[in-house]
Formats: structure tokens, C-alpha cells, sequence
């Protein structure tokens, strides 16, 4: 039985990669190859002040926005616009008025309005699941954001001890050869290093103390949509794919913590609600009275009455009159 050595596998290896190294670059069919067993996939964009992760994505086609659409304001990366508006929008607006039945009635206790909330549901049509994508981007884009922020405070909090190290030591050893072999000396050396290297104490390096957190990036979101701007935060998400026509649904809720603007009629049929009822003009002269029961047809050979009591005869009759 023959032997199987260290040496021979390095060299199978050897071999193998000198084979992959005379490939290089593959061609299309050895990328299509790689790509279709799974070896090959794309890097996952990365968000940063240019915008969320969606936005990395180069699109095939050209195409010119000119409706009506939805606009979202997201802190650190400014303005996202729908693909298409949603297909149903819910205003649900509430009062916190508290009831308490009693031996002599209901006491009441206004405490105010809840938080209006917005129920957005449709569907991302022919943008497929690269729209979904761009909705669940928006729908967490304070992670997103944090991510910058996080690693600045994991990177302060690494040189913490080094720098504290440094204080002490060298500003201590400072501090003794000034004004003596004393602790309290020593101090004084470390707190006038510490000033030095702009540090707040001798222990505590000077990080920024207005840094944004979750919550501020979570709740400054602005949704923009013909005259009303509403700002709150997104609540839930839901995601339904479809097999009957592939598309797929979306719901979200967002609390609203404060609206701005005002929306008016755009529709060329809307009309001004302080004008009262519009004021029509027909053939009939009863046609803006209230029905009664009875009508009145006017012809060229007279008038014939049709009561909502006649009989079928009646009507026949009235109908032949007009011929």
C-alpha cells in the first residue's frame, strides 16, 4: 500500500492553487459557474454620510420622478423619496380622556391627546424587493447612523487606559521632581499633564458630551407628503411576499409627535368646503328639490305626473307620453 506523505499533499495543494492562480482573471462562464453554486456573492454596501445602504445600489434603468411622492427625512442622511406612494394611509388620532363609573355618575379626566399614528400599507410594485429593502433601511435607520458614533466611543473607551496610564506616570514622576516625594505632588503633576493633553481629570479622558444617541436619532424622523409634515418615529414593520402575483406588501406604523403645515385640495373636483353645497343647474326644475315621492317630467306635449303609488300601467303610460 502505497504512502501518503505531508510533502504529497502540500504539493496536491501546490498544484491546485497554481491552477486557480493560471485562471486568473476567470471568465464569465467560471464567474457564472462560482456565482450559480453559491462562491461568488456581492459585498453588502455599508451606510455612511452619503446616504443608507439602498442608496449604493447603481440602478439599471433611468427613470424621471414627477408625481406627487412621499418624502422622508432621516437624521445623518438626509432625504429619502418613495418608489411609489403607499397604497393606503390611516390617520388615527386619539384623546386621553380617562372614565370612572361612580355611585353618582362618570367623573371624567382629560389628559390630553395621544400620539396620532399613521398606518402606511402597500405595495413596492415593480422596485421588488430592492424597494422593501430601501423601507427597511428607513424603517431602522438610526442603527445606521449610531454605527459611526459607536465606534468613535469604542475607540475612545480602548485609549482610556493608556492615556490614564500616561497621566500618572509621567505626570506624577513630573509632579515629585517639582515639588517633592509626596503624594499630593504627584497629583498636582498628573492634573497639570492632564490639562495638557485635554483631559477633564486625571482619570477621565475630555469625550464629546452632546453626542447623539438612539433615541434622538430614533424619534427625528420627518415624513413630507403634499403640504403636512409629520414628525415621530417608526413603531413596527411588517413584510408579506406574495406567490399569487409576486409582489410584495408592506405596513408600517409611525407615532407622530408633532405635524407641521397645511394640506389643501389639489383634485381639479375638489371644492372649498365654506361655500356650501354646490349650486347645480338641470333641465328639471325639481332636480335640487328634495324627492317627495313624485317627478315630474317636462315634454313638448305637456306634463305627466308619475306617482310612486301607480301601478305599472300608470308608468307605461307616462313613458308613452314622451314618445
Amino acid at each position: 500500500m502505497a504512502g501518503f506523505s505531508l510533502d504529497d499533499a502540500i504539493d496536491g495543494i501546490s498544484s491546485v492553487q497554481s491552477t486557480l492562480n493560471g485562471m486568473n482573471p476567470l471568465t464569465q462562464s467560471q464567474l457564472a459557474s462560482f456565482r450559480s453554486n453559491g462562491f461568488l456573492l456581492a459585498s453588502t454596501p455599508s451606510a455612511d454620510g452619503n446616504g443608507l445602504p439602498y442608496n449604493k445600489i447603481t440602478p439599471s434603468i433611468t427613470g424621471q420622478i414627477s408625481r406627487n411622492i412621499i418624502t422622508w427625512f432621516v437624521p445623518q442622511f438626509g432625504t429619502v423619496r418613495m418608489f411609489i406612494n403607499p397604497q393606503n394611509i390611516t390617520y388615527t388620532h386619539k384623546k386621553l380622556i380617562s372614565k370612572d363609573k361612580t355611585k353618582g355618575g362618570y367623573t371624567l379626566q382629560y389628559w390630553g391627546e395621544e400620539l396620532s399614528q399613521l398606518n402606511i400599507s402597500g405595495t413596492t410594485g415593480s422596485s421588488g424587493i430592492e424597494g422593501i429593502n430601501m423601507l427597511y433601511e428607513l424603517y431602522r435607520a438610526e442603527q445606521y447612523a449610531f454605527d459611526a458614533t459607536g465606534l468613535t466611543l469604542a475607540a475612545n473607551n480602548a485609549s482610556a487606559d493608556l492615556a490614564n496610564n500616561l497621566v500618572q506616570g509621567i505626570g506624577g514622576a513630573i509632579g515629585r521632581a517639582i515639588g517633592g516625594n509626596n503624594n499630593t505632588a504627584a497629583a498636582g503633576g498628573a492634573g497639570l499633564l492632564s490639562g495638557i493633553l485635554g483631559m477633564d481629570s486625571p482619570n477621565n479622558n475630555l469625550s464629546a458630551r452632546n453626542i447623539p444617541s438612539l433615541a434622538s436619532l430614533a424619534f427625528g424622523v420627518e415624513m413630507y407628503y403634499n403640504g403636512w409634515v409629520y414628525r415621530g418615529f417608526f413603531d413596527s414593520m411588517t413584510i408579506t411576499e406574495r406567490a399569487d402575483n409576486f409582489l410584495l406588501d408592506y405596513n408600517m406604523i409611525f407615532m407622530v409627535t408633532q405635524r407641521r403645515g397645511y394640506r389643501t385640495n389639489y383634485f381639479p373636483w375638489s371644492n372649498t368646503p365654506k361655500g356650501g353645497p354646490t349650486a347645480t343647474q338641470s333641465y328639471y326644475p325639481n332636480a335640487s328639490s328634495s324627492f317627495n315621492g313624485n317627478t315630474t317630467l317636462n315634454t313638448n306635449q305637456g306634463i305627466v305626473n308619475v306617482g310612486n303609488g301607480g301601478s305599472l300601467g300608470g308608468v307605461v303610460g307616462a313613458l308613452a307620453g314622451l314618445l
